[in-house]
């Protein structure tokens, strides 16, 4: 048997409005109020998704250049470094001929650049 939709309230975080939440199952009240904030149309809630969509952006985009698990996230770490402004910017040199900086601009958009150095040569 299918289970019934239940009505909850959810209050956002940000501006206190309360939602009506339909939801199947059970879930807490601290669940409730995320889904409420996700879907308020405050001026907090909207910086909230922003802000996880620039994360999951990053997230997507360091993944991909640094497959290793392990130096994926000392990147992510120092990139939550300069975004919380721990650091202004940051030079990472990696192996021989790869170096990474990271920096925010004056329009507090976060920078990634990296950058190849190799030269090709060979001693034989």
């Amino acid at each position: 048997m299918a289970e019934k939709e239940k009505k909850n309230i959810g209050t956002c975080a940000y501006c206190g409005q309360t939602r009506v939440i339909e939801t199947l199952g059970d879930f807490t009240q601290k669940e409730l109020d995320r889904m409420a904030t996700e879907r308020c149309l405050c001026q907090g809630a909207q910086e909230e998704k922003r802000k996880k969509a620039r994360k999951a952006k990053i997230n997507e985009f360091i993944r991909k250049k640094f497959p290793h698990e392990k130096l994926a996230g000392e990147m992510l770490e120092l990139i939550d470094a300069v975004e919380d402004d721990t650091f202004e910017e940051v030079t990472v040199k990696l192996y021989k001929d790869k170096i990474v900086k990271i920096w925010k601009d004056s329009d507090n958009f976060l920078h990634i650049r990296i950058k190849r150095t190799e030269d090709d040569e060979l001693k034989a």
